[in-house]
């Protein structure tokens, strides 16, 4: 059993990113290629931000999950940042994605308010809800929509 456990946590060390940032409830790494920034609330509901090794905002996912679920494929996603609204169309598999221009000028402007904002609150169309805290999202996220942190925050 002893030696089952030291396997664990010999893999989830190894399987842990190298260079990682967190500031209060935000945290930049890198997973499968992408760079992420991410958060998780209270209550398990989770928001994560991929941008693609290219940095190009076009090829970022937004990841959302709310009591265990991404939101219903096709639906509408309402996020709320200190009042303004700002609706994504979730696609085919559950992911937020952002290939075409005015979704990548939603994708621009979303970023700008999250990371000038108080107050972040996410609903799905069946009425799941969660809000998320933004205690620094200033830090860990870069000025422009998916430019590299990593570098930034290595040093």
């Amino acid at each position: 059993m002893l030696k089952v456990s030291l396997f664990f946590a010999a893999l989830l060390i190894a399987a842990s990113p190298l260079q990682a940032a967190e500031q209060g409830k935000w945290h930049n790494d890198s997973a499968h290629g992408y760079e992420r920034y991410w958060t998780v609330n209270s209550t398990g509901a989770r928001f994560t931000i991929w941008c693609p090794p290219n940095h190009d905002a076009r090829g970022a996912l937004i990841g959302i999950d709310i009591k265990g679920q991404r939101p219903s494929p096709d639906s509408l996603v309402r996020v709320e940042l200190d009042h303004k609204l700002v609706k994504f169309k979730v696609g085919p598999d559950g992911y937020i994605r952002n290939d075409c221009p005015a979704c990548s000028d939603n994708l621009t402007y979303f970023w700008h308010r999250l990371r000038s904002s108080v107050r972040f609150k996410v609903q799905f169309e069946d009425r799941r809800y969660a809000g998320f805290s933004l205690k620094g999202v200033r830090e860990v996220t870069p000025h422009s929509v998916c430019a590299s942190q990593l570098a930034h925050n290595s040093q």
